[in-house]
């Protein structure tokens, strides 16, 4: 598959079958703790056109039709998917063809502010919007955004979409240390996503190498204090567990499927076995062929990424 990735472990969405609209990161945000690396911001005003969306219709047919599963069908990947042209038009796709499907929309929050954002993915089932910054002091040094960014406008638009939208929304919190960990931020921070009154609030830390390698995650005696401060709709965003025990029989069918998890970002091998649910030694044995190949590299940290994003 070109444009879906997976089915691959989420901690939230269990089985997430994704939609990469882009093949390049495409973003209004050039988040410091981004795992893709820096790359020039895009207006929020904009319409992208991306990947073609007849070409995405048709693996999403060919990956059901021959048997494939998912829990969710979620757009993310390479940038921001409320970006992408085709988004709305997927969706009613996705509504129309597999009714029964689950649909999530992982979002920075940065196009909410614009209706015809709104209105394309209003029919999600789930909508994990980030709302990481509760003033313009933080939101320009977290998340980096085009010039033209407003913060008012950027919290607005959060709240009239929280204000229309039928569906769950996971607030998503993602601390940088000395950024936006502070107790007075998180007050402020609890007072916005009061007003939200999402479904659930995610607290998330840097796990993958970070876009500045300056960034760092709170302690988890500290996160666990911000849950507290945040209230009962706060969780604390988990490793994913996989149920079952199944194994890949083929080296080359799991390093196939472990280039399609480094290919949306860098991974570690005890990581990639857990999500898989078997032994880290097949793993291991896996990434050493990859990395043989030149089709993958090992990084000072432990993680692995592809060769050709060095």
């Amino acid at each position: 598959m070109k444009y879906l990735y997976g089915p691959v472990p989420s901690r939230r969405l269990g089985r997430s079958l994704g939609i990469d609209p882009f093949e390049t990161k495409t973003c209004t945000h050039n988040c410091v703790y981004c795992q893709l690396g820096s790359a020039p911001t895009v207006s929020s005003a904009e319409w992208v056109e991306g990947v073609p969306a007849d070409a995405v219709k048709t693996e999403l047919e060919e990956f059901f039709s021959s048997g494939g599963s998912a829990d969710f069908v979620t757009f993310s990947g390479s940038g921001e998917p409320t970006l992408w042209a085709h988004t709305g038009e997927i969706i009613g796709f996705i509504r129309k063809k597999f009714p029964d499907l689950k649909i999530a929309v992982i979002t920075n929050s940065s196009t909410l502010w614009r209706p015809e954002v709104r209105e394309a993915i209003m029919p999600a089932d789930v909508v994990v919007p980030t709302v990481a910054a509760a003033d313009e002091t933080i939101y320009l040094k977290l998340h980096r955004p085009h010039h033209d960014a407003d913060f008012a406008r950027y919290v607005e638009g959060i709240k009239e979409f929280a204000r229309q939208f039928r569906g769950e929304i996971w607030a998503e919190v993602m601390l940088v240390a000395g950024v936006n960990d502070g107790e007075e931020h998180i007050l402020k921070l609890r007072a916005l996503l009061d007003e939200i009154a999402p479904t659930y609030i995610d607290l998330n830390t840097p796990v993958r190498p970070p876009s500045e390698e300056w960034v760092k995650p709170p302690s988890e005696a500290a996160v666990r204090k911000i849950c507290a401060l945040l209230g009962s709709k706060c969780r604390i965003v988990g490793k994913f567990h996989r149920e079952g025990t199944e194994s890949v029989a083929e080296l080359a069918e799991l390093a196939t499927r472990i280039l399609e998890l480094l290919r949306r970002r860098p991974e570690q091998p005890e990581s990639i076995a857990e999500s898989f649910g078997i032994p880290v030694e097949k793993v291991n044995e896996a990434l050493e062929a990859l990395v043989a190949k030149k089709l993958a590299v090992k990084l000072p940290s432990g993680f692995f990424k592809l060769a050709h994003n060095d």
